[in-house]
């Protein structure tokens, strides 16, 4: 080292020596990383000190600091040095260890894969301590869904010579053990046996290799014991305790758990008055009508907590959108009572500022805002607002509706439509096989929210060997942005049939409108057809002859519509019904004179668990004006996938005197299903079903003669192209009394 050099180099270590007792300032020149091997220079030097700057210890301490929060270094020195007469300040980092590889090891009865796909990934991060233990207890909880509870898992690190590290986690499986017994003590409202059905912890049994009971998992615990004691609480036991269940593994090679859950019941509890405070706008009695706890009830805590929002509701459906009820509770030990004050603060009648819609790419604003019940400057409705998101879902336009509020001012707020469009395009794929048409295809097209508009262009069509229809429509729901449907439907039709071949070509125009608000819908088809009969078969009955030629057919019929379910496609509550007269002939002019009615309904009732029930009945009747035979065509005929299941279309029909299938003039349907999940989050369901029917003739009375019956099951799913229907049915009565079953299918899809 030259001369100079030295100087320099003692001048500088006087420098930092009198800079710190002195605060004689210096100004970097340089500033280095060394020791780095895979975080860039660039990572560090942002929270070092900076060139240019002048020395200042406290901020090279606070830049150590800085890197050291970066979690990658576990050391960090800074030197001083003097290149080419410069000042350089050096940091030497040591940078934490990189994970190279993770291995398992000892897991023989579960696959590795299997614990993988839930561990945290390491491979290639820097070793983090923290994650290591995060992913011990991981492994443990995939081997306690497995059963094995005795299992013991710790991390080893070993160092590599590149600044990496192996992460082995090695694995002590411990003997498989499952819950053979589920023991309660201190419950004697409830017996076991009902507490056992409360549960979703399950004891081991016969069929645990397919239904997984007798595993022990941590959450579904805790799940318990939460329902056991909201169970308790809804029968007025609000001091119950339901202590954290005991966990027993007996000794020995094949492990019996024991899982015990401990209850202390606590005195059970009545209601002894509710009274209500700071209501000025609902008089005590039209809030008592809302409550569904009384005087003398059993406190239950559920009803106790919708009860505080229907009061709610109560207030914001006149306006009071900020309105909060408070319940107050004074418990009497002594007469075991419990003394309830609804404390309310109404605030301010608030209005609706602004309605904004958006996410609708698509879909044009004016479709969105017709279905709103609500309006800018009306005086804030719950109700409205709920039933106004609800109309928009069951346009079936959007994928998702969601419905915000934005607080204004004191009183007013926005509304924020939130959508998402989703595709409407439909397509139906679907085959069947009946008595006249044998094998079926049917094919539907359909374009909802056709322009972003509403409008809706359908087209149908069904080939057989036998028969081949078509059918195309145009409708606007909104017809002039009003809440009036019009359509027109354009179809031609053409089936041969044992005895005769028929063409059919018309042309129908609808009218639609709301009676009572949108749960009774009317509409109105007036229809032009014109129909022809040839190509009769000699063995024909009379009455098919009588009907040879051409005709033309005007009918107009009203329509009622009635519907109130929860969910347009896939409801589990509600009501769908429908009544119609469809007149023929007479002052409409044509060659055919007849009337048809008919009245339907379904209900929709939610049964225990998941499970939902269906009644449907339907009756139909159908007589002549004139002194003409009832078309043909007219006439009912039962069987199938829509109707009685196990039957061929139209094996349910009066027969002429040749044995023919020609239909009847009076008509009673009614079908019985019970529809449960089978893995709801895929759409799956299945259904066990009961269906009846009966078609009578003129010379017949009504419900009169045989029914015939149908049972049997049916899988459904809700799948990404669309809804698939798979029906199996037993007939019950058929008249050569056999009983093989028969299976029908549907499909659809999306476009």
């Amino acid at each position: 080292m030259n001369l100079k050099k030295l100087f320099i180099n003692f001048f500088f270590s006087a420098l930092i020596i009198t800079f710190a007792a002195n605060s004689y300032a210096a100004v970097i020149d340089l500033v280095k990383i060394e020791g780095n091997r895979r975080v860039p220079s660039e990572t560090f030097l942002r929270y070092t000190v900076k060139a240019g700057e002048e020395f200042d210890m406290n901020k090279v301490s606070a830049s150590i600091k800085e890197i050291f929060t970066t979690d990658l270094v576990v050391d960090v020195q800074v030197d001083m040095r003097v290149d080419d007469d410069k000042l350089t300040l050096v940091y030497v980092v040591k940078e934490k260890p990189y994970v190279n590889k993770v291995y398992l090891e000892g897991n023989i009865n579960v696959r590795e894969n299997y614990i993988t796909e839930d561990m945290i990934p390491m491979e290639g991060q820097i070793l983090d301590r923290a994650k290591v233990e995060e992913n011990i207890n991981k492994i443990i909880g995939v081997y306690h869904d497995e059963k094995y509870y005795s299992v013991a898992v710790k991390a080893d690190i070993e160092d590599r010579s590149d600044n990496s590290v192996d992460v082995f986690f090695r694995i002590e499986e411990g003997p498989e053990a499952r819950i053979y017994d589920i023991v309660f003590a201190g419950n004697k409202f409830y017996t076991d046996k009902e507490l056992m059905k409360m549960l979703s912890t399950k004891e081991k049994g016969f069929f645990s290799w397919l239904t997984g009971s007798g595993k022990l998992k941590q959450e579904l615990i805790e799940i318990d014991v939460e329902k056991i004691r909201g169970e308790y609480m809804k029968k007025g036991f609000i001091q119950v305790r339901v202590g954290e269940p005991e966990v027993q593994i007996s000794e020995g090679k094949k492990k019996r758990i024991t899982l015990t859950f401990r209850v202390e019941e606590g005195d059970r509890f009545k209601i002894d008055s509710i009274a209500f405070e700071g209501n000025r706008h609902r008089t005590d009695k039209e809030l008592e009508s809302v409550t569904v706890l009384k005087s003398g009830d059993w406190f239950n805590v559920e009803e106790f907590q919708n009860d505080i929002k229907r009061l709610t509701d109560r207030f914001t459906e006149i306006g009071y959108a900020f309105a909060n009820v408070e319940p107050l509770t004074k418990e009497n030990k002594d007469e075991k009572t419990v003394t309830v004050t609804y404390r309310v603060e109404e605030n301010v009648l608030v209005k609706i500022s602004r309605i904004n819609i958006r996410g609708n790419a698509d879909t044009k604003d004016r479709v969105i805002r017709r279905e709103m019940d609500i309006a800018e400057g009306d005086i804030y409705d719950s109700r409205r607002i709920n039933s106004s998101k609800k109309n928009i879902e069951f346009t079936d336009y959007f994928e998702e509706v969601r419905l915000d509020e934005k607080r204004v001012d004191d009183s007013s707020v926005d509304l924020n439509v939130s959508v998402k469009d989703k595709r409407t395009g439909f397509f139906s794929v679907g085959m069947g096989y009946s008595s006249v048409d044998e094998l079926m295809f049917m094919l539907r097209l359909q374009k909802k929210n056709l322009l972003g508009s509403g409008y809706t262009t359908d087209f149908k069509a069904e080939f057989a060997s036998k028969r081949t229809d078509y059918t195309i429509s145009l409708t606007d729901p909104w017809f002039l942005d009003k809440p009036i449907t019009l359509g027109v439907d354009f179809y031609k039709l053409k089936r041969s049939y044992y005895e005769y071949d028929k063409y059919n070509d018309g042309v129908a125009l609808r009218l639609g409108h709301p009676v009572v608000g949108r749960k009774l819908y009317a509409t109105y088809k007036l229809a032009y057809e014109k129909e022809k009969i040839s190509d009769i078969d000699d063995n024909a009955s009379q009455y098919i002859w009588d009907q040879e030629g051409e005709y033309t057919t005007v009918s107009f019929t009203p329509i009622l519509n009635y519907r109130t379910t929860n969910h347009p496609v896939d409801p589990t509550s509600g009501n769908i019904s429908r009544i119609y007269y469809k007149y023929a002939g007479g002052p409409l002019g044509g060659d055919n004179d007849y009337y048809k009615t008919g009245v339907e309904t379904s209900e929709f009732i939610p049964l225990w668990w998941k499970f939902v029930g269906m009644l449907h009945l339907e009756g139909g009747y159908l007589d002549s004006t004139g002194e003409g035979k009832l078309p043909v065509d007219e006439r009912f005929r039962l069987g199938g996938i829509y109707s009685v299941r196990g039957y061929k279309y139209g094996y349910i029909s009066p027969k002429d005197e040749d044995g023919y299938d020609y239909g009847g003039n009076k008509m009673f349907l009614f079908n019985a299903e019970l529809v449960f999940p089978i893995a709801a989050d895929q759409g799956f369901k299945g259904a066990f079903f009961y269906d009846a029917g009966q078609v009578n003739d003129t010379d017949e009375d009504y419900l009169d003669g045989k029914f015939y019956q149908g049972v049997g099951v049916g899988f459904r799913w809700y799948s990404p192209i669309g809804p698939i229907r798979i029906e199996y049915g037993i007939p019950l009565d058929r008249d050569d009394n056999k009983k093989s079953g028969r299976w029908e299918f549907s499909m659809g899809g999306m476009f």
